[in-house]
């Protein structure tokens, strides 16, 4: 890469660390590729409600999503009807269990008193 500019060197540097980060975040908490076999990374092929694009960045635990003859690219969630192109297959994206939804109820009223 030839920068002109070494404000466009350290922007870069700043953009590949949030890159990095965000991504080492997604496969921690939603643990794709344990769950399915889905590696999520910058440049891999994705398809949301019918609509194939590529992953070009991403914005927190979302993905940046440029779909295939759109102009920008679009925000989407990590599980929310993805899935993501892997070497034979398409796979779905499916949300990380819930650890609370099938909590017993703690017997404790509205108002926080004991019953």
């Amino acid at each position: 890469m030839n920068y002109d500019d070494e404000d466009d060197l350290a922007t870069d540097y700043r953009d590949r660390q949030r890159q990095t980060a965000d991504l080492e975040y997604i496969r921690r908490y939603y643990a794709l590729e344990q769950r399915h076999g889905i590696r999520v990374a910058i440049g891999g092929r994705v398809r949301s409600n019918g609509q194939e694009g590529m992953i070009v960045d991403t914005s927190g635990h979302y993905l940046m999503v440029q779909f295939d003859g759109e102009e920008l690219p679009a925000r989407r969630h990590v599980t929310s009807n993805m899935e993501y192109a892997t070497a034979d297959r398409w796979v779905a994206a499916t949300p990380t269990p819930d650890l609370y939804a099938s909590a017993q109820p703690t017997g404790r009223t509205a108002a926080g008193s004991v019953q």
